[in-house]
């Protein structure tokens, strides 16, 4: 049975993702810093496929990373995919105003995090012959977005490091893409993207959801089952030919 270390995956994205891949007998490591939270979604994921686990590991660490692939290797003997979802809101400075550490911590986060999963895993990923990589990227790599300067470098990085890893990895049977979702103001890290996103524009939090959805060409937001779906098809046989891919699943908020 395929083996998926989920990053990022108590709540949100990462969380629908672990369930749709659970309901589908993938065996999931899903993986967050809070221990409560983790704690709980465990149970969820557990009841979809009793074989799953969670480990509470920060991506942004290294020797936190190494922790969490070992000891996926070590319970399952196998990784076959790797989400990379992690991350942190980096909204709510113009570049005049941003201080050098939080322009860091949010490159650390967003980016590098990216590149030290996909560097410790993609050794296992050889050895099953058919190895499935997906990173969530972010519309503000496609679209400019004020006060967003820092996320939009590293999830633009996400993208071309998506690309490269294709590029590399198409030899071994490894297929590495991305998805770009839109705006999820349901989840935690939706409403802290909003809030910060509001207050730099000086504008109602609900003004500035009703806004973004009206430019969407659907006229409303992807659903986090939706984003699911799609990770779960890259990562089925019949995503097998796909790679390379920035993949838009955002409702028209991106068209390109």
């Amino acid at each position: 049975m395929k083996v998926a270390i989920i990053t990022g995956s108590s709540a949100g994205i990462g969380f629908a993702i672990a369930k749709r891949f659970a309901q589908a007998g993938i065996n999931c490591v899903i993986n967050g810093r809070n221990l409560e939270k983790l704690e709980v979604a465990e149970k969820e994921i557990k009841n979809l496929n009793p074989n799953s686990i969670a480990i509470r590991a920060d991506v942004s660490r290294e020797e936190d990373i190494r922790k969490l692939v070992e000891e996926t290797k070590n319970h399952f003997g196998r990784i076959d995919i790797l989400i990379n979802n992690a991350a942190t809101v980096g909204v709510g400075y113009s570049v005049e105003e941003m201080p050098v550490e939080v322009w860091d911590e949010i490159i650390k986060a967003n980016l590098r995090s990216v590149f030290l999963m996909c560097k410790a895993v993609i050794p296992h990923l050889k050895e099953t012959g058919s190895g499935r990589i997906i990173n969530i990227g972010g519309l503000s790599a496609k679209n400019p977005l004020p006060f967003a300067a820092a996320d939009a470098a590293a999830k633009a990085g996400v993208l071309a490091l998506t690309r490269t890893l294709a590029a590399e990895l198409g030899r071994f049977n490894i297929t590495v893409n991305a998805i770009i979702p839109g705006f999820q103001p349901q989840t935690d890290i939706g409403k802290i993207f909003n809030e910060r996103l509001s207050k730099a524009f000086h504008v109602p939090p609900e003004e500035s959801i009703v806004a973004t959805k009206a430019r969407t060409l659907m006229k409303r937001f992807e659903t986090l089952e939706e984003i699911a779906e799609t990770a779960f098809f890259l990562c089925s046989d019949a995503g097998s030919a796909i790679t390379g891919q920035n993949l838009n699943v955002n409702c028209g908020l991106a068209t390109y």
